[in-house]
């Protein structure tokens, strides 16, 4: 006990790398990896690869599930692109060292301290000691939610739009893991303009994005107490609180504001335009997607 005191206080014994340390790494390594698979010419459609700045700036805003972009998703990526693209998006949504947990957990059944405080120091909200069901019941949720959005927005291509059901299967899956990871990659070149009126399409992608806005601490914290709001933590209730106002004053603020511009809410019939305020509120939280022409909104909104 004493030489292990001795040689944990001696000062210029080497230690290992702090967890936020370890995270940043992490989180340049996925990043030089997606970039290098988007950098491949079978990432691009047709003859050719990408740039590197397009792949490194696709790389990151993917794995930040930001949305932004420099060239046309739907056009500029094939099938294998567009799979990395995803595939950054959900890594980005669990976050780095929970992803990367996650991995550890499901192939050797146990997770050691050091990756417990790893992914404690990036979630900021679990608890070290449950870290392991933790990360079961994101996957938990993240499946269920990603799955139901997925089947909802698959049959309406299907039925209502006459697509494929291999092409529907795809371009539903795809828009469900980017709404509730908030991503913002969408299959189409005008985002969710060709849906403004839907609701079949846009409810589906508002609740998934919504709920995955609200983290996991809370969602996790709702699925084991939702009838006993009283012992909801003040994260959870904040959260909660604040999400409900900015959604209903957004919604009712833009919905106003554009009630009357012909070039987003007026072109459209008096019922699609709370569904397309109540959308693009939605979308402006974190989501990224719109489903009318930013360009063309009022100064106001």
């Amino acid at each position: 006990m004493h030489l292990g005191s001795r040689l944990l206080l001696t000062p210029g014994r080497r230690r290992g790398l702090h967890p936020t340390q370890v995270i940043a790494l992490a989180f340049a390594s996925v990043t030089a990896l997606g970039t290098g698979l988007l950098w491949l010419p079978v990432a691009r459609r047709g003859e050719g690869g990408a740039t590197i700045v397009e792949a490194v700036f696709t790389a990151v805003s993917a794995l930040c599930v930001t949305g932004h972009v420099i060239v046309d998703t739907a056009e500029h990526w094939s099938t294998f692109g567009l799979v990395v693209i995803l595939a950054l998006a959900q890594v980005g949504g669990f976050g780095i060292m929970t992803s990367a947990s996650l991995l550890g957990v499901f192939a050797s059944r146990r997770l050691g301290l050091r990756s417990r405080m790893w992914t404690t120091t990036e979630s900021r909200g679990l608890d070290l000691g449950d870290v392991r069901t933790v990360l079961l019941g994101v996957v938990r949720v993240s499946i269920l939610v990603e799955a139901v959005t997925a089947v909802a927005l698959t049959t309406r291509l299907h039925v209502g739009y006459d697509q494929s059901l291999p092409s529907a299967l795809w371009e539903g899956a795809f828009l469900a893991v980017s709404s509730f990871n908030n991503a913002g990659f969408v299959l189409r070149s005008d985002s969710m303009t060709d849906f403004v009126a839907d609701p079949w399409m846009c409810l589906p992608v508002i609740l998934a994005s919504t709920i995955g806005g609200l983290g996991f601490p809370v969602l996790l914290e709702l699925r084991r107490q939702f009838r006993l709001p009283r012992l909801w933590s003040l994260h959870t209730k904040l959260t909660l609180s604040t999400t409900g106002i900015l959604i209903l004053l957004g919604w009712v603020f833009i919905t106003a504001n554009e009630w009357r511009n012909p070039a987003t809410l007026g072109a459209l019939d008096w019922w699609a335009r709370p569904l397309a305020g109540l959308f693009q509120t939605s979308a402006t939280r974190s989501s990224g997607f719109n489903s009318v022409d930013i360009t063309s909104l009022n100064g106001g909104t």
